[in-house]
């Protein structure tokens, strides 16, 4: 499971997480440990929606008038 840091932490020797990382892999003891004290949560990878573009006329320019 991933997961996002909410404030800087120690995730092991070497490895600081902070806020603005990319979501990390943890183990089950340190996710438990950290999610109880709020320094991480559970990253929910919500699927983007991919809206269909909508393509308009190209909008005229002022005092260019067509009608004569």
């Amino acid at each position: 499971m991933k997961y996002k840091a909410l404030r800087g932490v120690c995730i092991g020797v070497g490895r600081d997480f902070k806020p603005g990382d990319d979501p990390v892999e943890l183990d089950a003891a340190t996710a438990q440990f950290l999610v109880s004290i709020k320094a991480v949560e559970e990253f929910k990878d919500v699927p983007v929606k991919h809206e269909p573009k909508i393509e308009s006329a190209p909008a005229e320019k002022p005092g260019k008038s067509k009608e004569k």
